[in-house]
Order: structure tokens, then sequence, then C-alpha cells
């Protein structure tokens, strides 16, 4: 697959998954702002990277649209809660998501607050109203175990105890990445796996995590390299808040050639993984500024 092909199955992907979206969420209303700003969040923007994998994994294995597009629209609902919060003044305080004003500012704190919890919510309420089988049942607690406490959120908090940290190691931020951002990214490869009727997960979620890595590490080199206008949020706030960060730990040179050999390594897994070449593709736009 070269990078046109790839361009055009993945805007494939992502119109297939919006237009989905948008159809559930169109029945979706509340007697307040409740649900404006549940949608705004979701519908702002955003490269549905989560949603991409999770079609992509299932096309590979047969599944139908039917069954995978529920955990799609799942996974990205808490991927966007997940941000709404990320943003709110007690964590990042950041005003900029993906080109437009954070929740929390567009709406207020509370509502901000609010809306993340409908969407974590609302996840669980649709995959468990479209739970069939006993595969789904597996597919649906790995999704909870990811965005959960061993998961995520975990993550999550580590990364906040690390800002400002005088003492830090490599291990730790491996295991931040592994859990606040590689647990979620290999969330979807996994579900393909578990709705196809694969427990032996082990190979796909260790790609993940390593996906998941190599996504975080792109983007602590962005905050220092790109731009505001290329990435849709603010940049300059790992070094701004004294956040631990691959930068950090290991420099800019010794960061790319992690993120290289790294990139090297999965697209080798990736051609066991997924014969088409997408994946190939995907890890190659992960690092691309």
């Amino acid at each position: 697959m070269n990078n046109v092909e790839y361009e055009v199955k993945y805007n494939e992907y992502k119109r297939a998954f919006n237009e989905y979206a948008e159809n559930v969420f169109s029945e979706i209303k509340t007697p307040n702002n409740l649900a404006d700003s549940m949608k705004y969040s979701l519908f702002v923007g955003g490269k549905r990277i989560r949603p991409v994998l999770l079609i992509s994994s299932c096309e590979n294995k047969g599944i139908s649209s039917e069954k995978y597009l529920p955990y799609a629209l799942a996974i990205e609902c808490i991927h966007t809660y997940s941000l709404i919060h990320d943003d709110l003044p007690a964590l990042d305080n950041d005003v900029l998501r993906r080109g437009n004003p954070t929740n929390h500012v567009k709406f207020d704190e509370a509502t901000a607050i609010l809306a993340g919890d409908a969407l974590l919510n609302f996840a669980y309420e649709f995959l468990i109203s479209n739970c069939q089988d006993e595969n789904d049942v597996k597919a649906i607690k790995y999704v909870a175990e990811s965005g959960g406490y061993r998961g995520m959120l975990s993550g999550q908090k580590s990364d906040k105890e690390k800002e400002n940290a005088a003492i830090y190691t490599e291990n730790d931020l491996s295991e931040i990445y592994r859990l606040k951002t590689g647990r979620l990214i290999a969330c979807p490869l996994v579900v393909a796996e578990l709705l196809s009727g694969n427990e032996n997960i082990g190979e796909t979620e260790n790609f993940g995590f390593d996906l998941g890595r190599l996504f975080q590490f792109a983007d602590d080199y962005k905050d220092v390299f790109s731009t505001s206008e290329r990435l849709g949020k603010s940049v300059g706030k790992d070094e701004k808040e004294n956040k631990l960060s691959a930068i950090k730990v290991y420099g800019v040179k010794e960061t790319e050639n992690i993120m290289k050999n790294l990139s090297e390594k999965l697209k080798n897994s990736a051609k066991s993984i997924d014969k088409s070449g997408f994946l190939e593709c995907f890890i190659d736009s992960v690092v691309a500024l």
C-alpha cells in the first residue's frame, strides 16, 4: 500500500465512523446543554485514530460493521472524555484542543466535568445494549480495563505525580506511557482479536503497547518542534510545566533514535498482523511532523 492508497483508505474508515457516530448522537438530547457539550468535544475534530485502527483490524478479520462500529464509537467516547478531563484546570489546564477551545472554555468547568462523565457512561451503556455473545462480554471487559484504574487512569495519575519530580527513571516514563497512552491504543487492536474469538492476545497487545509508546514519544517530540496550528493544541507545555517526557529523559537526539528503531520494529511486526500494509503506513504517519 502506498501513501495515496493509505490516505484514501484512512479517510474511508474515518468517514464511515463519523457518519455512524453522527447518526447515533442525533438521538441524544438533554433538557439542558449537557448533550451540546458532549457533542461539541466528540465532533469538533480529531484524527479518529482509535476507531480507524479498530475498523481496519476488524475488516481484516472479516468482522461485520454492525459488530465493530459500536466499539469504535465507545472507545472514541472514552478517549474524548479523557481529553475533556485532561484539559481541565486541575490537570493540564489547556485552552486549545483539536484546533478549538477546550470544553471547559467553550462551556464552563462544571459542564465539562459532567460532559466527560456522560461520554464515559454512554460508552458502556451503548456497548452493553449491543452485547450479543460471549465474545462481546470479553471485549467489553477489556475496554473497561483499558480505560480504568489498571489502565489509562492510573497512567494519567502517575503522569501528574511526576510533574516537577526531581527523581525519575526510564522505567517511570515507560510505565506511564504504557498505561496512559498504550492501553487505549492497544485496545482497538485487541478488541478485534476478541470479537473474532481469539483469546491469545499477548502478541497483539504488546504490539499495541509499543505503538502507544511510539505515539507518545512522537507527541513529546512534536510538542517541541511542531506548531499549535498543525497539531490543533498548545505546544511547549511539557517544558513549561516540567512534565516527565521523552525529551526530558532522553534528550532530542536519543528520542529521535528511539522513535526510528521503534518504528522499524513495529513495521516488521505489522507485516504478520496486517497483510494490506495499512498498519505500516499508519506507523509512518505517527512520526511524521
